[in-house]
């Protein structure tokens, strides 16, 4: 147990609640006292004998403005007052239960529950003790405490809070500069797609560069979205991007090149030959081409092709058969022109 509570000694303060305690029940006693007055000067009138009627049909609030101003409250204190004095006579009582208390009980219509309650306090969850504290009123008769405990009172608190859509915007801000909770909340398939649907094109965009500022996850989504027939269309449409990939092609030709040469079986015969640039640039692209072919290849069995994916796969193969068709030419006449055609095919039109 803490040796202090804020800048006095636990001793001194439990002294100080034993007094307290005291003068809490003394004003308990002062309030009750006033409520009585103001039952004796207009007693609480029912509807069908039941619940109290609206006192304003019975005009009981000039009488007891007049006794409020006489005694120096407001006329709502000396109200509430009266309410609270009807529902708890003399005998139903606690002292040991603040004035406060029987006040917010006094909304429990049934006498019955309402007299059972104050007897029976709940466990207050700070202390662990079983004690009546405004707070754990407001909750036994459905209203939201001053102070939330739980996380869903918490949560109500805030909701409340933010109805103001400013608010909202500067709180969400706020907790989600928290990695934590961020990362929790991205946990949640709901608030993933909620967010995905609120983002505009640009933010989408800044969203997905921020997650690929490494080549490798950067390479693997460049990967798999080029693998969409028209996103691919339109990456080529973009001059610096088509610039890139070309420039990336020329590159990893001269790297197959290279691996062929260190690599392929039949190099040692090949360097025997008085070889070219192009003469490697193309055998390289030869090896390129049956690798890559010998590893796609199986992997079609079965496979049923869409009507956009097969004619796209069928354009490609026009266009490999066509430019092995001139290569051949090239390399018996040494021809490299292209007629109109040829040229079309290869363009993919």
């Amino acid at each position: 147990m803490a040796t202090n509570v804020g800048q006095v000694t636990r001793q001194r303060y439990d002294e100080m609640v034993a007094a307290d305690r005291q003068l809490v029940a003394q004003i308990g006693r002062a309030m009750f006292t006033i409520g009585d007055h103001a039952v004796e000067i207009e007693p609480m009138r029912s509807q069908d004998g039941s619940v109290p009627h609206s006192d304003e049909l019975f005009g009981v609030g000039t009488s007891l403005q007049i006794y409020a101003d006489d005694i120096g409250l407001a006329l709502s204190t000396v109200l509430n007052y009266r309410f609270t004095a009807h529902r708890w006579p003399i005998g139903r009582r606690r002292e040991d239960v603040s004035h406060k208390v029987h006040s917010i009980l006094a909304s429990v219509q049934d006498d019955t529950e309402r007299f059972e309650a104050i007897g029976h306090p709940p466990v207050d969850d700070v202390t662990g003790l079983r004690r009546w504290t405004t707070n754990l009123a407001k909750k036994h008769v459905g209203r939201r405490p001053d102070r939330p405990g739980t996380v869903q009172e918490k949560v109500q608190r805030i909701q409340d809070l933010a109805v103001d859509e400013d608010v909202a915007v500067a709180v969400t801000r706020d907790v989600l500069r928290r990695p934590q909770v961020a990362a929790r909340l991205m946990e949640e398939p709901a608030t993933r797609q909620a967010i995905t649907e609120a983002q505009k094109p640009e933010h989408r965009a800044e969203t997905v560069q921020s997650l690929v500022k490494d080549d490798v996850t950067a390479a693997q989504v460049a990967s798999d979205v080029l693998r969409r027939p028209e996103v691919a269309a339109r990456v080529a449409a973009d001059d610096t991007a088509r610039r890139n990939v070309n420039r990336a092609q020329a590159d990893r030709s001269r790297q197959q090149a290279d691996a062929f040469r260190r690599e392929s079986p039949v190099a040692p015969a090949v360097r025997k030959i008085e070889r070219t640039e192009e003469f490697v640039d193309l055998l390289g692209a030869f090896h390129r081409f049956v690798r890559e072919a010998s590893r796609a290849v199986p992997k079609m069995r079965d496979r049923s092709w869409a009507g956009d994916e097969r004619e796209v796969l069928m354009s490609n193969i026009a266009r490999a058969r066509a430019t092995l068709d001139w290569m051949e030419t090239a390399v018996s006449t040494g021809e490299v022109d292209m007629d109109e055609e040829l040229a079309r095919i290869l363009r993919g039109e």
